[in-house]
């Protein structure tokens, strides 16, 4: 199973989506993004079609509410994540790995 349809699968991401849909909920976020860019850049921004950088940022914010995004932001909890996601990878991974950074490095012991 691919990791986009594993994520859209669980529980929370289901729970997420389902709190999405109150109403005025985007509205109120659309308005809120566009004043503190008007505010802070100058000029009005084009979220639904971004072109720089801060528009594209914002848009993502609007637009894309996964709700992996926040604990993937903070280092340890993205580590625990990943390494999770990752287990039985890593498992058959780790020997091969460790020989070849043993000899990489010179670190001796028989291949």
């Amino acid at each position: 199973m691919g990791l986009i349809k594993l994520i859209k699968s669980s529980k929370i991401y289901k729970d997420y989506r389902a709190g999405r849909k109150e109403k005025g909920a985007f509205e109120r976020d659309l308005k809120f993004f566009t004043k503190r860019h008007q505010t802070i850049f100058g000029y009005t921004p084009d979220f639904a079609n971004p072109k720089t950088f801060n528009e594209k940022i914002n848009h993502r914010s609007l637009y894309d509410r996964n709700p992996l995004y926040t604990p993937l932001a903070d280092k340890l909890k993205a580590r625990i994540y990943i390494n999770f996601m990752l287990r039985d990878f890593v498992d058959s991974v780790s020997l091969d790995s460790q020989k070849t950074a043993n000899n990489a490095m010179g670190g001796g012991g028989k291949s």
